[in-house]
């Protein structure tokens, strides 16, 4: 599991992105984060991106390491928040409900640095597929909490279901691993973001 140092150290890696200007932002884990390594410049529907996600990161962790210190200095228009499942494994006080205080507190914090028309996308959490650290049923016990319980600003985005093989599992086809997406996983990614721009 990868501390707050951790953490810290891959936002160093990405300075870059973060002081970079962009109509889209992606606030986020690991399936952000490895979305750079398909796509160098990464644009969705032809609009400049700032991928700011942190691999291994749980939300507790992007708003206390990465947040509060102020290390996010510019919003685009639109904000995909991609964070949750890393809570369930990392964090002693974990609930849905814990998480989704802290996506708010991420919002409240960040809002100064918002454009006066900025919108506020969450994902849900995609399934995996016989990994070990979390099962399929808690990461669907906390996309029932947040659909149900996703307060304004935010605007929920289902994509759990649009990643599913036959068995109920992260499709083996969309992955390198059971849990972070390959190439054909990134362009259902890109398919359902590019929906909301």
């Amino acid at each position: 599991m990868l501390n707050d140092q951790d953490i810290f150290n891959r936002y160093k890696t990405k300075q870059v992105e973060f002081k970079k200007r962009a109509n889209v932002t992606l606030i986020g884990h690991s399936l952000f984060d490895m979305w750079e390594g398909f796509e160098k410049t990464l644009t969705l529907k032809g609009l400049s991106v700032a991928n700011l996600g942190i691999s291994g990161t749980s939300t507790r962790q992007y708003l206390d390491v990465i947040v509060k210190p102020k290390h996010i200095q510019h919003l685009g228009k639109t904000v995909f928040i991609f964070l949750g499942v890393n809570d369930i494994v990392k964090e002693p006080n974990y609930s849905p409900q814990q998480v989704l205080d802290w996506i708010s507190q991420i919002i409240e914090e960040t809002e100064p640095f918002a454009l006066p028309n900025t919108r506020y996308f969450l994902l849900e959490a995609t399934p995996v597929n016989h990994i070990e650290t979390v099962a399929n049923t808690d990461i669907q016990a906390m996309n029932t909490y947040f659909k149900a319980h996703c307060p304004a600003p935010l605007t929920f985005i289902p994509t759990y279901e649009k990643f599913l093989d036959n068995e109920g599992n992260l499709d083996r086809c969309l992955t390198i691993d059971g849990l972070h997406y390959n190439e054909k996983g990134y362009a259902i990614l890109r398919e359902i973001l590019e929906t909301y721009l």
